[in-house]
Parts: structure tokens; C-alpha cells; sequence
């Protein structure tokens, strides 16, 4: 099981895309995986038959654990793993530091073949250690504290019969209430929905947030669009282009809402990397357009257009969505007039825009119908006040009302 980030420790098979006793090419699509962000392809490292393949669809894996083998031709399937094999297909416990994790799956890249772990029988199918210490990931410990489970108590699903997370909540459900919601089911919560509840809960409970709000005359814009579409551009930035390339101008002059609070003081980001939120049909994802204040409005438009296709495909790697300082969430194409959006921690501020629409406003003592959106700034108070966000969304306003040629 590879790992696509840093702070992954486990990842969900979806499917695989090649049957066992298939021939696999280095590069060709092998199967497909579900992390806390997002639904990836993964590419064979090396060409050979696929065989023993002991993970499926559905399962969630430690990462770094072999889950089958890419065999040359000719090689005798039911070869034993060298002993470094079986080390690197063991669970990585608390304790393993942070950089042979990292260093364990950056050796596992360069190989040809992934190989299972070795069998276990329900003899050794348990949590304890021969010295008795209890095998089992943080994540199981923490959840386990938290539902008031003993650990040693349960049998573990890893390797070495060490306790999984999944473990710890199949106990935790076996010893509930059959009837948790009258007349009701239960919804699993996939690995996105989980992460996007706990960073949305630490965000609410962790940053004061303030909301500033202005309605934005978006005529300029939608003039602009349509000359580009008749002048025959093979790019006409949408709306949402628009809206992060006024914003990104915009960070350059105030750069504590491209900020980070940190214990130690505010956290200044060198860079403004604008994130869009895409709603996917099971979640959120934030892709990032990185220095999106040295991009044209062209090249904005073709790398969120890009990023875009990526996150519907699922094809967006920890790289498309790591490092963002800023984020726009618009819910104007499902027709939202105007909403608050919760802060992306660490940011320190996130807009959210709604439909542009035509409505009817008074100027200089007579009717008038104008194409209006609503943007709210959802900002830190530790970080901003109120009068900054008030002037950041003023700037972005007038950049929005003059688009540049």
C-alpha cells in the first residue's frame, strides 16, 4: 500500500484495475486507492503477472503493508519475501519515527514486485506481543481510549495480529445498541467525509471566526466573458477564474490573510497559493493553483480547469492539494445566493461567493437592474480584524467591477 502523503497511515482499495494473472506494464493503471483526501490512481511500479494478490476492494490498509506480487515471467510464484521484505511490510508502530516511515515507502517505489505478508495463523491472531506490550496503530489506541476499550482484549487484523482502527470501531459496534436511530440506518463514513469532519470541527473550535460580507457588481465580468467567447479564445475563464485571480492580486497587499497562526507568533506565507473547493460526490476536496499571483487570468484558468478535471476523474495526487493559503468555496452554480463558509485550517481566511444574478438596486434615485454576487469573508480573528477584511474584500470588489484586458 503506497503512501500519498506524509501523516497517511493507512490507505482503502477501491478496486483493482488488473486481474490476478494478468500481465501488468510499468506505468499502466493497477489499482485504485481511497486516502483521507481524495481517490487516486495507482501505476504498476515495474511490468510482470500479477499474482497473489491478498487485499480487496474494501479493505483498508496499513500503509507500506504488500497486498501482491508483480511477478517476472518465469518466477515461481510462491517464493518466500527476503527478510527486508517482510520488515517493510510490517506495521510501522507509534514509536517508528517519522522519517523511516518516510524513507521505507520512498525504498518501496523503486521496486518491481509487492509482496503479501506472511500468513498468520489464529494461534498468533492476537494484539499482544510475546513481551507483552500491546501491537496496535494511534490511531486504534485513540479510539480505543474514547470508546473505553481495552486493547488487549481485542484480536488485530494487522500484521503481527496488531489492533487496526477498523478493528477497534467493528468492536465498538458490536458492543452498542442494535436500534441507534429509530427507524433509521447508518451511513459508514468514508475516509473523506471523516476528514473533512475532524479539520472542519478543529477549525470552529480552534479559530474565532468573523464574517464580512459585500455584493460585488459582476456586469464587468460577464461583458468580459462574452467578447472573449465571440473574439474566438480557445480559453474563456469562468467566473470562479475570475473570482481567484481578483484574489490572489488582492493577497499581495494583505498578506495576514495569507497567513498561519502558530504558537509562536502569525506565520507569514512567502507564497499565495490559492485552494477552490470542489464538491465531489462523497465530499470536498480543496485542489491548490500555486502562485496564482504570477499567473495570467489564462494560465489561472487552464490550471484550475485542469486541477477540476482531475478531481472529478479522482486523479488529484497530495501535491494538488498540500500547502493552499487561501481558499475560494463559490456555490453559485447550484444556485446559493449567499452562505458562510468554515476557515481551512491552518488559513487563516476563506471567501465564499454565491450565484451572480440580476437584481433591481436604486442608483442616483432611479431603478436599475444590475448582475450582483454576494462574497463573504470568513477570516481568524487571532489573525485579522474586522476593518482589514472589510478593505481585502473592497479591494477584491473593485478588481472584480474593473477586470483587467
Amino acid at each position: 500500500m503506497p503512501a500519498l502523503g506524509v501523516a497517511q497511515q493507512t490507505g482503502k482499495l477501491l478496486k483493482w484495475l488488473k486481474a490476478e494473472g494478468q500481465a501488468v506494464a510499468k506505468g499502466e493503471p493497477l489499482m485504485e486507492i481511497e486516502t483521507d483526501k481524495a481517490t487516486v490512481e495507482i501505476e504498476a511500479p515495474g511490468s510482470g503477472v500479477l499474482s497473489q494478490v491478498s487485499a480487496q476492494a474494501g479493505d483498508e490498509i496499513p500503509v507500506g503493508r504488500r497486498i501482491a506480487l508483480l511477478l517476472a515471467p518465469g518466477e515461481a510464484p510462491s517464493a518466500a519475501p527476503s527478510a527486508q521484505a517482510k520488515a517493510e511490510g510490517s506495521v510501522i508502530h507509534e514509536k517508528a519515527p517519522a522519517a523511516e516511515r518516510v524513507r521505507s515507502v520512498g525504498e518501496m517505489k523503486g521496486e518491481s514486485r509487492a509482496a503479501q505478508p506472511a500468513p498468520m495463523s489464529r494461534a498468533n491472531h492476537r494484539s499482544a506481543s510475546s513481551s507483552g506490550r500491546v501491537l496496535a496503530s494511534p490511531a486504534a489506541k485513540r479510539i480505543a481510549r474514547e470508546k473505553g476499550l481495552e486493547l488487549a482484549a481485542l484480536a488485530g487484523s494487522g500484521p503481527q495480529g496488531s489492533v487496526l482502527a477498523a478493528d477497534v470501531l467493528r468492536a465498538a459496534a458490536a458492543e452498542a445498541p442494535k436500534e441507534q436511530v429509530s427507524g433509521g440506518s447508518i451511513v459508514p463514513l468514508t475516509p473523506m467525509r471523516r476528514i473533512v469532519g475532524r479539520r472542519m470541527t478543529l477549525s470552529k473550535q480552534t479559530a474565532p471566526h468573523f464574517y464580512v460580507s459585500v455584493d460585488v457588481a459582476m456586469g464587468a465580468v460577464v461583458k468580459r466573458r462574452r467578447d472573449l467567447r465571440a473574439r474566438g479564445e480557445d480559453v474563456i475563464p469562468s467566473v470562479n477564474d475570475f473570482i481567484l485571480f481578483a484574489c490572489a492580486r488582492a493577497l499581495k497587499d494583505f498578506p495576514l490573510l495569507n497567513a498561519s497562526y502558530g504558537a509562536d507568533g502569525l506565520i507569514l506565507h512567502p507564497e499565495i497559493h490559492v485552494g477552490m473547493a470542489v464538491a465531489l460526490g462523497d465530499g470536498l476536496v480543496v485542489p491548490v493553483i500555486r502562485n496564482a499571483d504570477c499567473l495570467s487570468l489564462a494560465e489561472l484558468a487552464q490550471q484550475s480547469r485542469l486541477l477540476v478535471d482531475k478531481a472529478h476523474n479522482k486523479k488529484l495526487i497530495p501535491a494538488d492539494y498540500e500547502n493552499g493559503t487561501f481558499t475560494v468555496s463559490n456555490l453559485g452554480m447550484l444556485g446559493a445566493d449567499s452562505f458562510v463558509a468554515i476557515i481551512n485550517p491552518p488559513q487563516a481566511a476563506i471567501l465564499a461567493v454565491g450565484r451572480v444574478a440580476e437584481r433591481v438596486v436604486a442608483e442616483d434615485g432611479m431603478f436599475a437592474i444590475r448582475s450582483l454576487m454576494t462574497a463573504t469573508l470568513s477570516a481568524d480573528h487571532r489573525v485579522a480584524d474586522g476593518a482589514l477584511a472589510a478593505r481585502f474584500l473592497q479591494r477584491v470588489k473593485k478588481l472584480l467591477e474593473n477586470p483587467q484586458a
